[in-house]
């Protein structure tokens, strides 16, 4: 941490200290609250900020954890009544137990049924949420047994501890979540976060189970959420289905894009200040505050999607990035590792009679090939004849095909239908034909993620060197992405974009790497170097499939040649071979093929 960081951190705490002695026990009580808000929206950002899974029903999870610590400690009625009250410290911590539990496989179920489907979106984890957060709070009302109906539970707040031990409880407990959240986010898993977040394809074609990812973000989103909501119930003494509500689910997207998404700080600082701002507001306009936040959410969406105090949180980031310029991930040439069979002529992967379509429309038709080891095989056709299809075919075997696609690779043993990191794991890379980064990652973070195929990231530490293959380095110098190893990919050209996808597909040190149009918008002095880079990477036996357009590249580089026309394969051979065979001709003019 710099200088100015650590003051920062220190001025802070001393005001967190402070504040208290200069406000009364109902200040207290209200910043108190206020913290248990803070860690929901850190919580929160932490799901939908960083990991891209927006949760509508939020409340839900915050819900459970009061009700759960009113379950424990008080005794109901036939009628729902709080009749008795048990405040031993041992019921509450098995209600905060519980809560958190039952919160923390809720949802693992719902994310893993909403993001498990092979059409699974955004928008269904949207609406399931959002269904959920409104049936507890039907079901909550219409169950008085349950939690005490429109009643709700109370009474039942934990004894002998003041507004002021609750004050500097929270507040302790909001420490450690900001601290462990941004510990988190800038570590390596959350490079991985923000790349699944980005592009959750490109992550699982690098080896990468993003749909695992979501769940287990998502799970420990709801875990926090659910804590907070116990000791909120613990401080207050009250549960009810307020607590479960759509309308504090809503707060609770508010104080997070009013605070500004992904910086952690952002939405805490909304949190806090909203929900002091509300509870005075109330005061004098109950029934129009709904209307104002919701109003507030429109124009922050609208003109500020960044939020308000995100845009200043970066701010300050970048000014002391320039003073005090901080430690960014550097790329260095690793020691060669073997990646594929040096003297290859092994089949890799296995084709035969593939077919694939949608609905009456084929668009493979019984493709029959081998990809050998050690061996350039270019793949060509024109436009429309299958090659980015049987790319798609090949590297995810979940998608609906019918023929045989044997995988050969050593050390691995994949199932009938491997899915698509499965297969990348097994040492498949892909480059897909337009440029696929990651938004938010620097070069150097997308090569890092590259490089560890799929190996489950740190969830602390913070890699600053990422050591890749000489055959990367090479390919980084000829893009043009030399000394951009902190560029953000979003910021790169469509020429750089493309360098830096083949030199992640190259990183993974893959046994089998399939580039679909490398060389598009390289210049003919790139396409000779990228060229040798190809040659160097069959030279160690890895298997390289290339699909091209160029004719004149495809001959001077491949080893074989595999021409499709209408999902088939019409031609496989020498290039020399086919550059004269009359069918190919016929294909590529547009004479109908016998």
């Amino acid at each position: 941490m710099s200088r100015p960081v650590l003051i920062a951190t220190a001025a802070a705490a001393v005001v967190v200290l402070v504040a208290p002695y200069l406000t009364g026990t109902y200040y207290q009580q209200l910043l108190a609250q206020a913290f248990l808000y803070a860690i929901v929206a850190v919580s929160l950002d932490f799901v939908w900020g960083y990991a891209g899974v927006p949760d509508l029903g939020h409340a839900l999870w915050f819900g459970i954890g009061a009700l759960s610590v009113g379950h424990a400690t008080t005794v109901l009625s036939d009628v729902g009544l709080v009749t008795e009250v048990h405040g031993s410290f041992g019921r509450y911590a098995l209600g905060t137990l519980t809560g958190v539990v039952a919160a923390t496989v809720l949802a693992a179920i719902v994310a893993r049924l909403c993001l498990s489907s092979r059409r699974s979106n955004d928008f269904y984890i949207v609406v399931v949420t959002l269904a959920l957060a409104t049936a507890a709070v039907t079901v909550y009302d219409q169950t008085p047994a349950l939690g005490g109906g429109e009643n709700g539970l109370f009474g039942f707040n934990l004894q002998n501890v003041t507004p002021l031990g609750w004050y500097y409880i929270t507040a302790a407990l909001l420490a450690v979540t900001v601290a462990v959240a941004l510990v988190v986010v800038r570590s390596d898993f959350g490079l991985l976060m923000r790349a699944v977040r980005d592009n959750a394809p490109r992550a699982r074609y690098l080896g990468y189970n993003d749909v695992n990812v979501k769940i287990g973000v998502f799970t420990a989103g709801a875990a926090v959420t659910a804590l907070a909501g116990a000791v909120f119930a613990m401080m207050t003494g009250v549960a009810n289905d307020g607590q479960f509500s759509f309308t504090l689910a809503t707060s609770m997207l508010v104080w997070v894009a009013v605070g500004g998404r992904a910086t952690i700080v952002g939405p805490m600082v909304g949190a806090i200040v909203m929900s002091l701002a509300g509870a005075k507001l109330n005061e004098h306009f109950p029934a129009q505050w709904t209307i104002i936040e919701g109003a507030l959410l429109i124009a922050v969406v609208v003109f500020v999607p960044g939020g308000l105090i995100g845009p200043l949180v970066r701010l300050a980031g970048r000014l002391l990035a320039r003073r005090y310029p901080p430690r960014g991930r550097a790329i260095a040439a690793a020691p060669a590792r073997p990646a594929g069979e040096p003297g290859g002529g092994r089949p890799v992967i296995r084709i035969r009679d593939l077919v694939f379509g949608y609905g009456s429309l084929r668009v493979l038709d019984g493709v029959t090939l081998d990809v050998v080891a050690g061996e350039l095989l270019c793949v060509v056709g024109p436009n429309g004849a299958g090659k980015s299809t049987l790319t798609s075919v090949i590297t995810n075997r979940r998608l609906r095909s019918r023929g045989e696609v044997e995988y050969l690779l050593p050390g691995h043993r994949l199932g009938d239908r491997p899915a698509a990191h499965e297969i990348a794991r097994a040492g498949v890379g892909r480059k897909f034909q337009i440029p696929s980064v990651f938004a938010s990652l620097t070069v150097a973070e997308a090569l890092l993620l590259a490089d560890r195929r799929g190996a489950p990231p740190s969830l602390w530490r913070r890699s600053t060197t990422v050591e890749v293959a000489p055959a990367v380095v090479d390919i980084v110098r000829i893009a043009g992405l030399d000394g951009r190893a902190g560029t953000l990919s979003s910021d790169l050209s469509h020429g750089l974009r493309q360098g830096l996808e083949v030199a992640m597909a190259v990183a993974a040190r893959p046994r089998v790497i399939i580039l679909d149009e490398p060389t598009a918008g390289l210049t003919a002095h790139e396409r000779h170097d990228i060229g040798r880079v190809l040659e160097h990477l069959r030279d160690i036996g890895i298997a390289v499939v290339l699909i091209e357009h160029d004719l004149d590249f495809v001959i001077r580089v491949s080893d074989r040649v595999v021409v499709l026309h209408g999902g088939r394969v019409i031609e496989d051979g020498l290039p020399e071979t086919v550059r004269g065979s009359e069918v190919v001709r016929s294909a590529y003019l547009g004479t109908a093929v016998r």
